[in-house]
This record gives C-alpha cells, sequence and structure tokens, in this order.
C-alpha cells in the first residue's frame, strides 16, 4: 500500500471516530431534549459563533501553509515563529472585539439567524448565545494552531482534535439533562477550550515560541490578508447558506431547525469521512501537478477521485433516500425525541440526500481550482449556488415545508458542482469527464435495482420479524444491517456485469494481494 493510500485510511479512521462521537452527541441530544425549544435555542447558539468566525479559522487553514514553507525556507524557523505569533496575536485581538460588540448586540444577532423566534425561545437563545460567543476566540485560534501543526508534518491531529471536544459535549448534555440546560452552555464552552488545550503540547514539541509582537505593517501580513480575502468570502457564502435554511426553519413548527440539523450531520457523515480522507491526501498530490505544469497528470488524478466518489456515494444516497424513515427512527427517535421528530428529521434527510453526490465531487473539484491557485472561481460558484438555493428555499417551502428547504440545498449543490465542472474545463481543457459521465449512469442503474430488491427486503424481515422480535428498535437495527449487507453484495455483483472500471480494478488489486500473501505463507 502506498503512502498515499496509508495516509488516507488512518485519516479516514480518525475522521471515522470523529464523525461517530459528534454523531453520539446528536443522539444524546435528541435522547435528552427532543426536538424542542432548548434544543433550537442551543443549536442556533451554537452556530452563531461558528458563521462569525469559522470564515476566518477556514481561510487561515486554506493560506497559512504556503506561507509558512516560504517564510521557512528563505528565513528559517525563528521568522516563522515570529510570523505566526504575529497573526496569531491580531487573531485574538480581533477575536476579543467581535466577543464584546456581539455581546452587546445578541438579541439583534439572533433575530437575524432566527427572525421566527419569539417570547422564550428567543430569550433563551439570547441567554445561550451570550455565553457561547467567548468561543470565537477559541474557533478562530484553533484554525491557525492546526494549520502550523499540519505544515510541521503533524497530520493528523487536526482529525484527532474533534474527539475531546465532542466527548466533552456529550458530558454536557448529560450532566445539562440532570441539572439544567445553562450547565450544558457552560460546559459546551469548555469543549472549545479543550481542542485548543489538547493541541498545545504537539505545538511545543514542534518546536513554536510564541512571541507578543503585532505588527499589521508587515509584508508577510499583508500577503496572507491579499490571499484570504477570495477563501474568506466563500467560506462566509458556504455559512450564509446554512443560516437562510435556519432562518427559514425558524418560521416553520417547532423543532424544524433542530430536524434539518441532525438530517445534515446524518446526510454528510458518510461524505465527510470519504470526501475529507481523499481530499486532504489529494491536495498535496493535486498542487505538486499543477506547481509542475503536469496538467495531464492533475486532470487524470481528479477525474479519479471524482469516480471513487461516485461510485461509493451513489449507493449510500439510493440507501439514505430509501431508508431515512426508520434510520432515523433507530438512531434518535426515543425519549423526548417523539415520531413528529422523527417525520420531519427523515423528510428532511431523505431530501437532503439527493445532493449527497454532488457535495463530495463540489469540495474535490473545489480543491482541484485552489491546487491551481484559483480561490476566485470557487467563490463565484458559490455565491451563485447560494442564490439558487434561496429562489427554490423561497418556492418550495410554501409547498413542501422543511422538505422543500432541503430540497432547495440539494438542488443547489448539484447546480455548484455542475458550474465548477464547466469552469474548471475551461480553465484546463478537456476533463475526460465523460468517465464520470459514464461511471454515474452505470453506479445508478445498479443502486436503483439494489435500491428495490433491499426495499422489498427490508418489509419482509419486518412483517416476518415481528411475530419474533417484539422490540420494534432491535427489528429496525436487524433489518438494516441485513439489508446493508446484501445490498453490498448485489451492488458489487451489478457493477461487475456494468464492466464499471474501478471495481474491476479494485477487485484486482485485492486478488493478486491475496496470491502474494499465499506465496508468502509459503
Amino acid at each position: 500500500m502506498s503512502k498515499a493510500k496509508k495516509s488516507a485510511v488512518i485519516l479516514m479512521i480518525i475522521t471515522l471516530i470523529s464523525k461517530v462521537t459528534g454523531f453520539l452527541r446528536d443522539i444524546i441530544l435528541a435522547k435528552s431534549f427532543g426536538a424542542s425549544i432548548i434544543t433550537d435555542a442551543y443549536i442556533t447558539a451554537l452556530n452563531i459563533p461558528v458563521v462569525l468566525f469559522t470564515g476566518i479559522s477556514a481561510s487561515l487553514g486554506t493560506t497559512y501553509i504556503p506561507m509558512f514553507f516560504k517564510i521557512k525556507t528563505e528565513k528559517g524557523q525563528d521568522e516563522v515563529n515570529k510570523f505566526t505569533s504575529n497573526v496569531l496575536n491580531i487573531v485574538i485581538i480581533l477575536s476579543i472585539l467581535t466577543i464584546i460588540i456581539g455581546s452587546i448586540f445578541t438579541p439583534y444577532i439572533v433575530k437575524i439567524f432566527a427572525m421566527g423566534f419569539k417570547g422564550e425561545e428567543l430569550e433563551i437563545t439570547t441567554r445561550f448565545s451570550k455565553i457561547l460567543i467567548i468561543s470565537i476566540i477559541f474557533i478562530a485560534t484553533n484554525g491557525l494552531v492546526s494549520s502550523y501543526l499540519l505544515a510541521n508534518g503533524r497530520f493528523y491531529i487536526s482529525g484527532l482534535v474533534t474527539i475531546p471536544f465532542n466527548i466533552i459535549c456529550i458530558l454536557a448534555i448529560i450532566i445539562g439533562s440532570f441539572t439544567n440546560s445553562y450547565v450544558m452552555v457552560w460546559i459546551t464552552l469548555l469543549a472549545y477550550v479543550a481542542q485548543l488545550l489538547f493541541q498545545i503540547p504537539f505545538l511545543k514539541k514542534s518546536g513554536y515560541k510564541h512571541k507578543l509582537n503585532v505588527d499589521i505593517k508587515d509584508e508577510n501580513v499583508k500577503n496572507i490578508i491579499y490571499l484570504i480575502l477570495p477563501v474568506f468570502l466563500g467560506s462566509y457564502v458556504n455559512q450564509i447558506n446554512s443560516v437562510i435554511n435556519r432562518t427559514l426553519a425558524s418560521t416553520l413548527d417547532t423543532g424544524s431547525i433542530t430536524a434539518l440539523n441532525y438530517a445534515n450531520k446524518l446526510n454528510i457523515f458518510a461524505v465527510g469521512v470519504l470526501v475529507i480522507s481523499i481530499s486532504t491526501v489529494m491536495y498535496p498530490m493535486l498542487s505538486k501537478f499543477a506547481s509542475q505544469n503536469n496538467i495531464k497528470a492533475f486532470k487524470w488524478s481528479l477525474i479519479r477521485c471524482i469516480n471513487i466518489v461516485i461510485i461509493v456515494m451513489v449507493p449510500v444516497m439510493i440507501g439514505m433516500i430509501i431508508f431515512s424513515t426508520p434510520t432515523v427512527s433507530f438512531l434518535f427517535e426515543g425519549g423526548s425525541f417523539d415520531a413528529k421528530d422523527t417525520y420531519l428529521t427523515s423528510t428532511s434527510l431523505m431530501f437532503y440526500s439527493f445532493g449527497m453526490v454532488a457535495f463530495g465531487i463540489r469540495d474535490i473539484v473545489s480543491r482541484g481550482f485552489y491546487s491551481l491557485q484559483d480561490t476566485k472561481t470557487p467563490v463565484k460558484n458559490a455565491m451563485a449556488a447560494v442564490f439558487i438555493d434561496i429562489i427554490f428555499s423561497i418556492i418550495l417551502i410554501k409547498k413542501m415545508g422543511i422538505g422543500g428547504l432541503a430540497l432547495s440545498s440539494s438542488i443547489s449543490v448539484i447546480f455548484g458542482a455542475i458550474l465548477l465542472i464547466i469552469s474548471l474545463r475551461r480553465k484546463v481543457g478537456r476533463l475526460g469527464i465523460k468517465s464520470s459521465i459514464n461511471t454515474f449512469l452505470k453506479t445508478l442503474i445498479a443502486s436503483i435495482i439494489m435500491g428495490v430488491i433491499v426495499k422489498y427486503l427490508y418489509d419482509f424481515i419486518f412483517i416476518i420479524g415481528e411475530n419474533f422480535i417484539h422490540k420494534e428498535k432491535y427489528l429496525i437495527l436487524i433489518g438494516l444491517i441485513v439489508c446493508s449487507l446484501v445490498g453490498a453484495v448485489i451492488y458489487l455483483i451489478l457493477s461487475i456485469l456494468l464492466n464499471i472500471t474501478e471495481i474491476k480494478e479494485g477487485i484486482e488489486q485485492i486478488k493478486n494481494r491475496f496470491v502474494n500473501f499465499i506465496k508468502k505463507a509459503r
């Protein structure tokens, strides 16, 4: 196994653990508080600092690393520490100013994020937000610290750092359910502090020494500001997309924001594990090909990654559409999370799933643009996609309610992915996208056939199982596991029959490794 593949696999495992702990956090929140005023207020309050400062954090993560290597090569480690300290100090000052302003205008900020909140719901959200807005300083500094560690070869720390965060949040929810919701919010704030503390030992081992210097006129600071602006705008455009959905959801039934939140996290769970792992390992490889002007290798690698995303995500998409209700019921229903909450969440999940494949493709192609040092095109694309999302959200929410909001997001993601591919083709020439279209059509046929078979199988298991298993949760779990295993086998057989190249190559590689293993064993 190559170093890149090993890195991708290890990162995939770390990301999976991180996603599972995050998912467990959401399940416990649902069980403890349901889709209620408390959860709507808590989720909204969590998202306000994320939207306000994640843009800066994400932008630093994209632009800092090239600057790090440039300064280290030209001037050495001491200058790197000086530059990093300068940027970190500036970020801390900006964070403190934002916290002060945000604390003063919290009620107005909450109204922007949840215009449908009134009375008790608005009051609780405002109080939660006044506490969690302090997390801005930790969100911002965590982004820069993670980038410094990545540049120094601490490859997996950025993936690991969310695990203690999720664990503390889980404890916060459990303790809060036995005491009161404000205890939950304060402990959640401590989770952000823990993220930073977790990275400090690795920071010291990497040779970082902090300096109390602030110089906004420094040439390197000017350069990173110039580089950061397009990425910064792009990050905020994507955050706006999320805010629009939550704001419109606040005009619907109580619990709609929570339902959208759970559905979206379920939707991106599998995408995140696969795409983050592939794109993190692929990004430096694409950047290398771009810097060498090896466009042929660049395009081949990009299409290869897109095809892998399609092959894995299309059957997952079909499965999620078919089994959205039993999945949500098994994971969340119970305690304060009732049948109505399951309906709202599963409806959202089903319509979110339509954009699952496009979400993965969009992320891969965006990395392609960043590799070519083009940060403007993805921003323009994101702005166009948000415009599409707004238009369809306004139209579909009237006819479909919460399902319309989720579907509008899927439509905008699909539109954005197609637009990005067209833009990249104009930039580097023919991509060989026919290969991906061919792969998509074949996987879609295989997945639909698989979906029909496993749907009938699930219904059969439920009818027969009711006579032997009286607890519905166990029956749902058995049905989902059996259908997943049978579905995977059916999909694999159909993929071979339909002659999907990557599947056949993968089987051939496994076969060769098995033969080599047998030979060595002899």
